[in-house]
Order: C-alpha cells, then structure tokens, then sequence
C-alpha cells in the first residue's frame, strides 16, 4: 500500500516501499512501466486527499462571501429606496452584482459588518465603491452595479422633429435605467406639451436631450402682428415662416402689404414688430 505523509499543511509527500515496487512487477510480468499502477493510485489519493482537506477552506470562503454581500445588499437597497422616493419611481425592481477586490478573509466574521461607501457617484445606479469592515480585524473592498428597471416613457410611434408630444403619443416600457445613460422620464406630465428637437422611432425612450420647449409659432401659422411706433398701436394678420419660441425673432410675412418682416415671438401666435 502507498505511505501518505504530510511535511506540512502546504507541502504533501508521497513515496512507495521498494518492496511493494517489487511486488507490483512481479504481479505484471509484461509491464514495461511497472509504476504506473502505482502512479494512478499516488493520483487518487492525492485528488481525494486534496478534496477532503479544501473543503472546509472553500466553504469558509463561501461563507465570507456570502455575508459581505449580504451587508453590501441592505446599504445599496437602502440607497435605492431613498433615491425611488425622492424622485417618484413607481414598480421597479433592482438586481445587484459584487466584485470583491483582494483576498478574501480566512473566516467569516463573528460581529455584524460595517459598510462604508466610498464612491464618490451621488446616485445608486452608478458603480458604488464600499469598504466592509469586519470588528475582527478584516476589512474587504467591494465593487457593486445595481441593475434597476422601472417602466419609463418611449414613443408609440415615429414621431418628427418640431412634433409636440400628446399623451397618445407615449407608452410605458420596462427598461434597465441603470443604463440610461441620458436620462428618462416615469410620468406623461413631464413632457407633454414639449416638442422634439428630431425626428424618433417608435419604442425610443424619451430623454431631455430629445426635448424643448414646443413652439409658439410654428412655420406657416397664420399669427397676429402686433406693432407699435411713437405710441401708435396696430395689429394686422400675418404669416410666420420659420418656428418660434417666446423671445426668438423669426421672419413673418405681413399678409396686408405681404412684406417680409423681421419680429419677436411674444405669446402662442402673436409676434411683435415696429412699422417700417
């Protein structure tokens, strides 16, 4: 049989008797190789030895990590509640992964763990960076995404650039807004009412970049020219040739004299000029 001894708990020795090598080549006479036998049998032992004696170190290792991301889980859920609150989000349902940094501790910790945030990101679905203290005297640094998603408004359809947006116009879609990189909206109340800066395809969810205010003249609106010189006032109908937002100057034609004229947008179809 094979001897297994152990010079310590990292280094493993293993040999055989010359009287059992003897024995094995005279039970094979026409083995070439008389150790291999013997060669498997070194490399059964070992696999079960080796498997018998880390096991107890990966289930501590397990139980180490298992209790950090439990402790990281609770600090970055909390962050997320307070963040929902503030800012009204409805249904939305979050995942997390955790990236240890270092080597993991040898056991896990008797006393409940400390979190501490290290991150620098002031919202929840950026990275976050914690530092978990253990009172035992371990400290372990965790990198941790929370995956977030929520029902957000997109657009039911393919919309044009300039168009004012209606409620028939949007939709909700559960999306990753961890990802949403641009921003989102949750509430049709936050952009009815706004036009888009171009033109969008159905499904494409709405950020404030896509959004400005709606026009207040829009290009061959009949509007009312209002002007006034040494304190005569006048009015007359007009024709706007481009968009128009309060206080932009936009080319109206003056449908009485049907001249060109340059004024100021000063309400929803009515622009501004002096006589000239």
């Amino acid at each position: 049989m094979p001897i297994l001894r152990t010079a310590s708990k990292t280094l493993i020795s293993l040999t055989f008797s010359q009287q059992e090598g003897q024995q094995a080549q005279r039970r094979l006479p026409l083995s070439r190789r008389p150790a291999t036998a013997g060669g498997k049998a070194i490399s059964a032992l070992f696999l079960l030895f080796a498997g018998l004696c880390c096991a107890p170190v990966s289930e501590a290792a397990d139980g180490v990590r298992a209790q950090v991301e439990q402790a990281v889980n609770a600090q970055l859920s909390s962050q997320l509640a307070d963040e929902a609150q503030r800012n009204g989000w409805q249904g939305a349902r979050s995942q997390f992964s955790h990236e240890l940094l270092g080597a993991l501790p040898p056991t896990p910790c008797a006393t409940p763990l400390q979190v501490l945030r290290r991150s620098e990101e002031p919202s929840a679905l950026a990275r976050q960076r914690y530092e978990v203290r253990c009172g035992d005297g371990w400290s372990l640094v965790v990198s941790s995404q929370a995956e977030v998603f929520l029902p957000v408004l997109v657009t039911g359809a393919v919309l044009e650039r300039g168009h004012t947006l209606e409620a028939g116009d949007l939709q909700l879609k559960t999306q990753n807004i961890a990802r949403a990189h641009h921003g989102f909206y949750v509430r049709a109340d936050q952009v009815l009412g706004q036009a888009l800066r171009r033109r969008v395809r159905a499904g494409q969810l709405l950020t404030p970049a896509l959004l400005t205010e709606a026009a207040q003249v829009k290009r061959g609106q009949q509007v009312r020219i209002s002007a006034s010189r040494d304190g005569i006032q006048a009015s007359m109908p007009g024709e706007a040739m481009a968009n128009g937002q309060q206080g932009e100057v936009i080319k109206v034609r003056n449908l009485s004299s049907q001249k060109v004229i340059q004024a100021k947008v000063i309400d929803a179809g009515v622009v501004s000029s002096t006589f000239e």
